[in-house]
């Protein structure tokens, strides 16, 4: 994934749990530029929860962090806004 300043972001998913049509759970952390984890920062545990609602669906995330100061290292390079941009997408990604 490429930032807005440029800067190159490399990541991985580990598939924990899947419940289809209703959701899935996955580790997720930052990898190298070989693409395997570096362990930097650690992991996140994120639930995705889907569910009807009237004609449309709702998803939810939940995402767990090691430590308090995990979360607020993250946080700090971004994460909230990125989360915000990459989940502002999605709406117009699945009407296309």
């Amino acid at each position: 994934m490429t930032g807005p300043d440029g800067e190159k972001a490399r990541g991985w998913w580990k598939i924990i749990a899947l419940d289809g049509p209703r959701g899935f759970e996955f580790e997720d952390g930052f990898a190298g530029d070989d693409g395997e984890p570096s362990g930097f920062l650690g992991s996140t545990l994120c639930v995705v929860t889907l569910e009807q609602n009237g004609g449309t669906t709702r998803m939810s995330t939940v995402s767990s962090f090691e430590s308090a100061e995990q979360l607020e290292e993250m946080v700090k390079m971004g994460m909230e806004e990125g989360m915000g941009l990459a989940m502002g997408q999605i709406d117009a990604l699945l009407a296309a």
